[in-house]
């Protein structure tokens, strides 16, 4: 089980380079579990983008105590879709893909 808030997409345009930048916020049920958002090997052709949540497990001896770990993103580029789907094994999550310039 793991529970996604707080997932923000953002399109970040500075000096003319694009980087495409998610996170959020993601429960786990004890501290040896690693969220990590990747990229599918199989790609969609939907028009949206997607990633996909992974667990690791690192192995370590840990409490079963639910805990909250950042969850991070990003890749040069910039994505020319509106919306992002995070999926995972309980489901999946949409939210709008923002876009943010720096002005000089």
């Amino acid at each position: 089980m793991a529970t996604i808030t707080n997932l923000v997409a953002i399109n970040d345009i500075a000096n003319g380079e694009q980087v495409f930048r998610v996170h959020g916020t993601v429960t786990v049920n004890n501290p040896a579990i690693e969220p990590v958002l990747v990229e599918p090997k199989i790609r969609h052709r939907g028009g949206w983008e997607v990633l996909e949540l992974q667990l690791l497990d690192s192995g370590g001896i840990a409490p079963q105590v639910l805990t909250d770990k950042t969850v991070l993103f990003e890749r040069a580029g910039g994505t020319g879709w509106k919306t992002l789907e995070v999926i995972h094994a309980d489901g999946s999550q949409r939210c709008d893909i923002r876009t943010i310039e720096a002005v000089d």
